[in-house]
């Protein structure tokens, strides 16, 4: 989330529109050498990447926020600010001033992400055929426990001790180097399919697990820092397809979501059908990344 949001907000900068546009005195800044205007720091500002962006994404978030802005309440951008806050602790706040930004520049850049997403919502088919794809792929709330090693050969011994009747917990409190799930027995926080906090590599091998077993043949870190040993605890049931309709959704839209080139093509169709016109000429391209986007699916569609 906070990479994403890294990308749109560190450019939405406070007070530049206001500084452009309009309310405020024709002097930004005085001095007793000669003053700085709003047109001369308008002149500099957009020749910048950040002074384009900042246009691009005050256009953005103007009009998806009238057509979805009902969707995206305060209280939506609070919740998925202070996820974000409590998730980094400590490093919040050295985050966002490291990125130029302050606590309402970064909220403005939650609330442009929450609208993206109810933009790709509206945007996307959500067959029968495409949710039941999903529903065969997707594996339920799992439990699972590890224990890392440095190397394949001391991943081995530890399987061999597991299979000598030694426990898993004691093992993994005495020779893990997962620090993280270590002092708990390499018990790991739940996860499913969707989960990203978990090493896909370790997901998917408890996966294929049965409740109880343990990986004979060592798995490798998706990082190359070592070698898993993974010991699925228990597994959820899967709900019925019907139950979980809205859940296969809206693992649909984290799948576009993910996709920058998808959210930017449906971003160019909602700014095409909002006639946007810019009319400065040293702007006009400031919003080539998403028209040009919508363009290439557009054309992607109509070859099919």
């Amino acid at each position: 989330m906070w990479k994403k949001v890294l990308g749109v907000g560190v450019v939405l900068i406070a007070g530049i529109g206001l500084a452009i546009w309009g309310a405020g005195p024709k002097s930004v800044a005085t001095s007793d050498d000669g003053n700085v205007t709003q047109s001369k720091y308008y002149k500099e500002l957009k020749q910048t990447p950040t002074g384009q962006q900042t246009l691009a994404n005050m256009i953005v978030t103007q009009v998806l926020d009238k057509k979805y802005g009902k969707e995206v309440s305060n209280k939506d951008v609070t919740k998925k600010y202070n996820q974000t806050r409590d998730q980094m602790g400590s490093q919040f706040e050295q985050q966002l001033t490291a990125s130029g930004m302050t606590p309402q520049t970064y909220r403005d850049s939650v609330k442009l992400e929450l609208l993206e997403r109810q933009a790709v919502k509206a945007n996307t088919n959500f067959s029968n055929a495409g949710l039941k794809k999903i529903y065969k792929d997707y594996e339920p709330k799992t439990s699972a426990s590890v224990i890392l090693m440095g190397s394949k050969s001391d991943a081995e011994k530890i399987v061999k001790e597991l299979d000598d009747g030694q426990d898993f917990t004691e093992l993994a409190k005495k020779y893990s180097g997962d620090s993280a799930s270590k002092k708990n027995g390499g018990k790991l926080d739940d996860f499913d399919s969707t989960s990203t906090k978990v090493d896909p590599n370790v997901k998917k091998a408890a996966f294929k697990l049965k409740n109880g077993e343990y990986t004979k043949t060592p798995v490798q870190a998706s990082s190359n820092s070592g070698y898993y040993v993974v010991k699925r605890n228990t597994q959820e049931k899967k709900p019925a397809f019907d139950k979980m309709k809205g859940d296969l959704k809206n693992i649909k839209v984290d799948e576009v979501m993910s996709d920058q080139d998808q959210v930017n093509a449906i971003v160019g169709k909602e700014l095409g059908k909002a006639n946007v016109d810019i009319k400065d000429p040293d702007m006009k391209n400031v919003l080539s990344k998403y028209t040009e986007a919508a363009a290439a699916q557009a054309a992607k569609e109509n070859k099919k």
